[in-house]
């Protein structure tokens, strides 16, 4: 595929750009026929349709189409991608309202020479707020701390992780009405504003019991034959993607995992070949790029380097015209070689590619307070880029605290500087059916359960107070501030993997506090530092419900306060909420 202008190239020429939804379709016609009009909505999902005179390789882009902006001059070139056959399709999302008009270059004459022209309506405020992807592609805050959308709307990152979403067993159904689409009414309705989830989930490599999985296309690639795309698996892809775009939730996905596979059969030059497909196939949707899962294996499993890594994200980079956040997501061992010994993306810093970090911070209970600290050696690296704690503690089904973990993982998080945190629950991420039997596909724990019982486990409600409780307030500006409390008039330790207690504080000096004090503070004294001798105004959150009630008295002047007892039942997990008075 022929390389396109890199991320900040476009940034600077195209503008922020930003994504779509719907499914329109527009006819190639020739020079002399009378252009088609239609009137789309900005950022929607349009594809432009074309048939070309000869067959092409999948990985190649025989042909590009140039979309101009009439009023403005604005211009975007993208590359078509295959989609069976002789036939090739480019997905344009509009980044501003208004006649734009599309003209086809290639050396294949029916690729050649095609044009069209459509008026883009801009969304409705209604439409913004049922839809928060009409607000545009997601990129990252000018200060590097956060996620925004492109008209400047701070994006609040709270991930379920659905990494088997692309299976036949999470299938589409008629009418739309299959497991994914239930999954996906969940989780909206539960808070959620992004799904973890893959474009890849393996092929068939010709035996008995195949690698990967397949969805209601088949398998991604035909009997492990890397020059045999199989296009109905992406058709069926691209319905997915569409409904996570239409019920407003941003994509974090990476194509695939290189290694962790059981065999050595991901070859640097075909993961780059379908890593670059993808990103040019689903680049108009609202997604957080990744370039692999859990990286560090396929430095085991297949002989990749370092610099594998780095020519990967240089070529996705080279397909990437909308400027999408590009990571890498990590193991969670620590015995991995230095410096890859690290949970974080962190040593591919100074790579040039990436421009956001991912944590894996480790599946057990006693490895949550990994949270802390990387969270904190990822946000001291220079230039400053946001922090995602993509992977932490699982919730499972038997687990008695478990809305207390994911309420815990949650909040100190965020309080820790990340600008997002990725939930997830054992059944949920592989879809488990007893039915299927690639169902099994990570069924290593008996407390595991089927899909439809998983969507229960009550962890995922805690999302929900989160949402409503940080979207009060500019949550975007807070910095993490946990040396500002005493505990018992000592400094406040870390938490460890037997001590979750510690509280945590995350602030806007001056202007807001926001407190999360941990279960076990109830017979301790906590004070309250650095609080610049102002008028405040408190409330006590209830992290359960979001429920909150006034405090007894509020600073007034103190550089020093001492946190008024917590609301019954005290030795609970609270919130509190410090704001300078009008």
């Amino acid at each position: 595929m022929p390389s396109l202008p890199s991320r900040r190239q476009c940034s600077t020429s195209c503008g922020w750009l930003i994504s779509f939804h719907l499914v329109l379709f527009f006819a190639a016609l020739a020079p002399a026929a009378e252009p088609q009009e239609t009137a789309p909505v900005q950022w929607e999902p349009q594809i432009v349709r074309l048939t070309a005179d000869r067959e092409h390789a999948w990985w190649e882009s025989p042909a590009v189409i140039a979309f101009t902006h009439q009023a403005t001059g604005q211009r975007l070139v993208l590359e078509a991608c295959w989609d069976g056959d002789r036939e090739w399709v480019v997905h344009f999302a509009a980044p501003q309202p208004g006649m734009w008009t599309w003209e086809s270059t290639s050396e294949d004459p029916g690729l050649d020479g095609r044009i069209g022209r459509f008026e883009v309506r801009p969304p409705t405020d209604e439409e913004s707020k049922l839809n928060a992807n009409y607000r545009g592609h997601v990129r990252i805050s000018r200060n590097g701390r956060y996620f925004e959308y492109a008209d400047g709307t701070p994006m609040l990152l709270l991930a379920d992780t659905l990494w088997s979403g692309n299976t036949a067993r999470c299938g589409l159904g008629e009418n739309n009405g299959g497991p994914f689409f239930q999954y996906l009414a969940d989780r909206k309705a539960k808070g959620f504003s992004a799904i973890l989830i893959k474009y890849l989930n393996g092929f068939d490599d010709g035996s008995a019991n195949p690698t990967g999985e397949r969805n209601e296309g088949g398998y991604a690639f035909l009997q492990r034959d890397f020059d045999r795309l199989n296009a109905p698996y992406f058709q069926a892809l691209d319905r997915r993607m569409d409904a996570i775009w239409s019920r407003g939730f941003v994509a974090a996905i990476p194509a695939a995992w290189g290694g962790k596979t059981g065999k050595a059969v991901f070859d640097i030059q075909w993961a780059k070949r379908v890593s670059a497909y993808c990103a040019v196939r689903y680049g108009a949707y609202n997604s957080l790029w990744c370039l692999s899962g859990e990286y560090q294996y396929a430095f085991k499993d297949c002989g990749w380097t370092e610099e594998s890594f780095n020519d990967l994200g240089r070529t996705v980079q080279a397909h990437n015209p909308y400027g999408h956040p590009l990571s890498i997501h990590p193991s969670a061992r620590l015995d991995w070689p230095p410096p890859h010994n690290c949970q974080s993306s962190r040593p591919f810093q100074e790579s040039g590619w990436l421009d956001h970090h991912w944590l894996q911070t480790g599946q057990s209970i006693d490895r949550m307070h990994n949270i802390v600290t990387r969270t904190a050696e990822n946000r001291a690296l220079s230039p400053p880029h946001p922090v995602f704690c993509s992977e932490g503690y699982y919730d499972v089904a038997d687990d008695a605290d478990q809305t207390y973990h994911a309420r815990w993982q949650a909040w100190v998080s965020m309080l820790s500087g990340c600008a997002g945190y990725g939930y997830g629950a054992h059944g949920i991420w592989q879809f488990f059916d007893p039915a299927d039997p690639k169902g099994e596909t990570g069924k290593k724990d008996r407390r595991v359960v089927p899909w439809e019982q998983a969507l229960q486990i009550e962890g995922a409600t805690m999302i929900r107070p989160v949402q409503s409780l940080l979207s009060r307030y500019p949550w975007w500006r807070l910095e993490p501030r946990r040396d500002w409390l005493l505990v018992d008039g000592q400094a406040n330790p870390l938490p460890t993997a037997t001590d979750l207690t510690p509280p945590h504080c995350a602030a806007i000096p001056g202007e807001l506090y926001l407190i999360y004090i941990p279960r076990g503070n109830a017979s301790r004294t906590l004070k309250l530092t650095n609080l610049n001798e102002k008028q405040y105004r408190g409330q006590w959150y209830n992290p359960r419900t979001a429920e909150s009630a006034p405090i007894a008295q509020a600073p007034a002047g103190a550089a020093e306060w001492p946190i008024p007892q917590r609301p019954s039942p005290s030795n609970e997990d609270w919130l509190l909420c410090l704001e300078k008075s009008p």
